[in-house]
């Protein structure tokens, strides 16, 4: 039966594993492929990252891998981005052979606005610094060049339409090998408006070209409106238009450089906070003190390092010379972000926050910078004390967060985590799942899954962290929370010979972090949560280390959970002949729903009203079983899975159980 073309909107992004690294594809390059499309995941976890709607915001609907790729023709490309990317690809072959691999990865991001190769945590630091916006290009860097392309046009004497041109040209070309990001979009419309103003004698209006920058982006890509960059972008711009002046004003007894920088970082950050809360759940506080330091640095840098890299295509020996200049500089603004990113007053957590706080921050800040007018003289003499309690108002969700007792079963793919919030704020999380040591992927569960989830309820300290057991897929997540958060307590069954255990020792003796290794018969309580530990048996050997796994029940006015780990058909037996009272209304379905656990004399002792099964989409260990999923199904169980349901919580009212899932609507 022929096969017929599948027609899709949209691009595909395709993915491969390379053999042969000599020879990467470039721009122009027309290939020859196979591999089955797939719409990419949503969001699967609570405020957790949209992968779906990041691929959509660059006009990505489907992604597909493919084992074989053939090449069946070149150079089908567009001269001018030909050129771009190609001067790209030469800019990073040369900082590459001439400075080492932290240097050479930072100046890329600075330079282009690559940042894949900066070190996991080099990229955490600056972060938490406060001045990622300056390594990384953005509208900041398309602003140099443009300074430093008027400063000598002006000093050579071009005349200001000859200026114009060059300099249009040398941005758009600039934007194109930077990615065309929003912030460098924006940036370079607005730019040239300006200078398209100065020519015709009209006086720029600087809201007017953010506005039509912005109209422009949205044309081309309505879903840019959603990018984290165009958001950050517009709302620093928006800032300084609205704020710079009045601060500027206020600010007046500093040095003119303290001045101007103090009102520009300040004013940008009025605006773009909010956003960088929303989406990140931290503030930095350390960042204008930073960015004081690491903006002027960044600048310089950004212009020599372009500088030698064009002599260096010329002349490489002369280029090597100059590029030690960047080098020298880009070292010192390392330091300058691993010390600060490093001081315990870095960085403070905010909570997602709702709608309404924003709203009503916004509302104050015009209130105080006279952005309403009021003409009511009454009014107007409480007008700043309206905005201190709008201001109040907006920031107690973060300061005062009402308490549920909740327990999230968290979607970390193949593997297990659990977090329990009581209704006094304690939180207590049970495994954070992991890379198995079978993938090669830098994908770290704990810090790109867990953490987030954590930082968005406005997490700063975990009472309790259980390791079940130590396999890769439940354990080596919560080694990154436990080296970056503040951890009271842990706790464990068996110890095992493995790298994550002994990991697991060496951090908690460094953080000075209480271990506790438990066994059946131990028993402790949390905010009026019972917590029992019903296995392992102490010393007791077991076939596999999945049945080594600890086994707790909890408690809460009258719901209980069962939490089983990897458990499987010997643990349960021994479970079963414990004459230990293991029912409950929430069992966690042992090893993803694997076919060596959950058998149905199990099922019966336990006697739950729901099962959930912790499991990756698509896993290639075919969890969970169909035998399991029918056996749960006949017992009259509901059953929640987290790679139909995504997250899947359960918020106790008293003696009421109420159930949310992040993926509505997935059958199970």
């Amino acid at each position: 039966m022929p096969r017929r073309p599948l027609y899709i909107t949209g691009k595909v992004r395709l993915s491969s594993i390379l053999e042969d690294k000599s020879h990467m594809y470039q721009y122009g390059d027309v290939i020859k492929f196979s591999g089955k499309l797939k719409l990419p995941q949503g969001q699967r976890n609570p405020n957790g990252f949209d992968y779906k709607s990041y691929l959509l915001q660059k006009g990505i609907s489907t992604i597909m891998f493919s084992r074989e790729i053939a090449m069946i023709g070149k150079n089908r490309t567009n001269p001018f981005m030909a050129a771009a990317f190609y001067l790209r690809e030469r800019l990073i072959t040369f900082y590459e052979t001439h400075l080492s691999s932290n240097l050479s990865s930072l100046i890329v991001g600075i330079t282009l606005g690559i940042k894949d190769n900066i070190p996991g945590e080099t990229m955490k630091a600056v972060k938490n610094s406060g001045v990622a916006h300056a390594l990384a290009v953005s509208g900041l860097h398309t602003g140099v060049i443009y300074g430093a392309l008027e400063l000598v046009f002006y000093r050579i004497g071009i005349s200001r339409k000859l200026s114009f041109v060059i300099e249009s040209i040398i941005i758009i070309f600039y934007s194109f090998m930077a990615g065309l990001s929003p912030s460098v979009v924006r940036a370079a419309i607005m730019i040239m408006v300006f200078m398209l103003s100065k020519i015709v004698g009209r006086e720029n209006d600087s809201l007017n070209s953010l506005c039509f920058s912005a109209v422009i982006l949205l044309l081309i890509n309505p879903l840019t409106l959603f990018s984290v960059s165009f958001q950050l972008s517009y709302a620093a711009v928006i800032g300084i238009i609205l704020f710079y002046a009045p601060l500027k004003r206020l600010l007046a007894p500093l040095p003119k450089y303290l001045n101007e920088s103090t009102a520009a970082m300040v004013s940008a950050q009025l605006v773009a906070g909010p956003v960088l809360a929303y989406h990140f759940y931290s503030i930095s506080l350390v960042g204008f003190i930073a960015n004081l330091l690491v903006v002027p640095l960044v600048s310089l840098i950004l212009i020599s390092g372009l500088i030698s890299g064009i002599i260096g295509f010329a002349f490489e020996p002369l280029g090597a010379l100059f590029v030690k200049c960047p080098g020298f500089l880009l070292d010192i603004v390392e330091r300058i972000v691993l010390i600060s990113s490093s001081l315990p007053f870095a960085t403070i957590i905010v909570p997602a926050m709702p709608i309404f706080s924003t709203f009503l921050y916004f509302i104050s800040l015009a209130l105080i910078f006279d952005l309403i007018p009021f003409t009511d003289k009454y009014h107007l003499k409480y007008k700043k004390a309206y905005a201190i309690v709008l201001m109040l108002i907006a920031i107690l969700p973060a300061i005062w967060p009402f308490g549920t007792f909740e327990v999230t079963f968290i979607d970390v793919g193949q593997g297990d985590s659990i977090l329990i919030q009581t209704k006094d704020k304690k939180f207590i999380l049970i495994d954070g799942g992991g890379t198995p040591a079978y993938s090669n992927s830098d994908f770290d569960t704990g810090e790109d899954i867990i953490l987030p989830i954590l930082y968005s309820k406005g997490i700063k300290q975990i009472d309790l962290v259980v390791f079940t057991h130590f396999d890769d897929d439940h354990a080596k997540g919560l080694l990154s929370i436990l080296k970056s958060m503040k951890v009271k307590n842990i706790i464990y069954g068996l110890s095992e010979d493995c790298d994550v255990y002994r990991e697991m020792l060496e951090i908690a003796k460094q953080k000075r972090i209480k271990t506790i290794q438990v066994s059946r018969g131990d028993s402790f309580i949390v905010d009026n949560a019972a917590f029992e530990v019903l296995h392992p048996v102490k010393d007791a050997p077991y076939s596999s280390g999945n049945n080594n796994s600890v086994v707790l029940k909890m408690s809460y006015n009258s719901v209980s959970f069962l939490f089983t780990g990897d458990l499987e058909y010997e643990g349960e037996q021994s479970l079963i002949s414990s004459r230990s009272d293991i029912k409950a209304h929430v069992l966690k379905i042992g090893h993803h729903g694997s076919l060596t656990s959950t058998s149905r004399e199990f099922l019966s002792k336990v006697n739950p009203m729901y099962g959930v099964i912790t499991v990756g989409a698509d896993n290639k260990f075919g969890h969970p079983s169909p035998q399991v999923i029918n056996l749960l199904k006949e017992s009259g169980i509901t059953v929640f899975r987290t790679d139909i349901n995504g997250a899947i919580s359960f918020k106790i009212f008293r003696d009421n159980v109420k159930i949310y899932t992040t993926i509505f609507g997935g059958e199970t």
